[in-house]
């Protein structure tokens, strides 16, 4: 047998499917908007909102407060409410608002949501020191006055 009628080896491997450049490219710019919708919605609670102004307070038994919100600056937050457990001086994390100094040092803990148009209350002290529980409270801006 010469040279010339061994048959050469192939170094590929069958994998049983093969891609074309234009599938691989499909599936890179899936990945590509499925990664970069997650990271804009991450993204868009990540820079602290403009919650300078008056809002009210919706507590869970229907009870609505007056309430405060000054900004200090570099996300910080003083809220004054008629509900005096929920004044203090919070920080913006991500999304949410944390308080930092509460007035009443009992309420360290309390932690509102933001959503892009409203917060509400997600996370409170642990032991409910006030004897009820205000997860839930939603805050939203106030009403503008009717009238002159």
């Amino acid at each position: 047998m010469s040279s010339d009628q061994i048959p050469a080896k192939t170094s590929q491997r069958n994998w049983g499917f093969r891609f074309s450049l234009s599938t691989l490219m499909l599936v890179m710019l899936a990945v590509a908007m499925y990664l970069g919708g997650r990271a804009s919605v991450t993204y868009r609670y990540a820079l602290a909102p403009d919650l300078a102004g008056s809002w009210q307070a919706t507590l869970p038994r229907g009870f609505v407060q007056p309430t405060t919100v000054q900004d200090f600056g570099e996300g910080r937050y003083h809220v004054r409410s008629r509900a005096s457990i929920f004044n203090g001086v919070y920080q913006w994390r991500n999304g949410q608002l944390v308080v930092v100094v509460p007035d009443d040092e009992r309420m360290i803990g309390l932690v509102w949501k933001w959503d892009g148009t409203k917060l509400t209350l997600v996370a409170e002290p642990k032991s409910t020191p006030t004897g009820s529980s205000y997860v839930g409270t939603v805050l939203t801006t106030a009403p503008a006055n009717a009238g002159p």
